[in-house]
């Protein structure tokens, strides 16, 4: 957790420019725990063209980088992904989203076995 300014200014952006907002629910939340939220990133939402800005923008991602922000030291970000070859393309590509976002590569754990094969799950552990 290294140097969180360049992802706080860009959130910070983010939160004052104005992003279309999106008809489908992209970002569902479940309580697997009293301190865990899961936020689900639907394959849906992650179909559409993206940018920083767009990934940045997704609910999902946005409240899951707002979490491990937030949350202590030695916190992750758990992308738990649907199995297979497909599954893996997708978590690997929005983990390296993340990283050109600013979000430090040793402290997101990929982990496939995601409830649903469309979607993916965001927690911090």
């Amino acid at each position: 957790m290294k140097n969180f300014w360049p992802i706080l200014l860009l959130l910070f952006a983010l939160s004052s420019q104005a992003v279309e907002p999106e008809t489908e629910p992209n970002a569902t939340f479940i309580a697997s725990s009293p301190s865990t939220t899961l936020r689900l990133l639907s394959a849906d939402s992650w179909a559409r063209p993206r940018s920083g800005a767009s990934v940045a923008a997704m609910p999902a991602v946005r409240e899951s980088v707002q979490a491990l922000l937030a949350a202590p030291a030695g916190a992750k970000l758990v992308i738990r992904y649907p199995g297979g070859e497909e599954g893996s393309l997708w978590a690997e590509e929005l983990h390296v989203w993340l990283i050109s976002l600013g979000i430090d590569a040793g402290i997101m754990d990929l982990r496939p076995g995601s409830a649903e094969p469309d979607q993916i799950e965001l927690y911090i552990e």
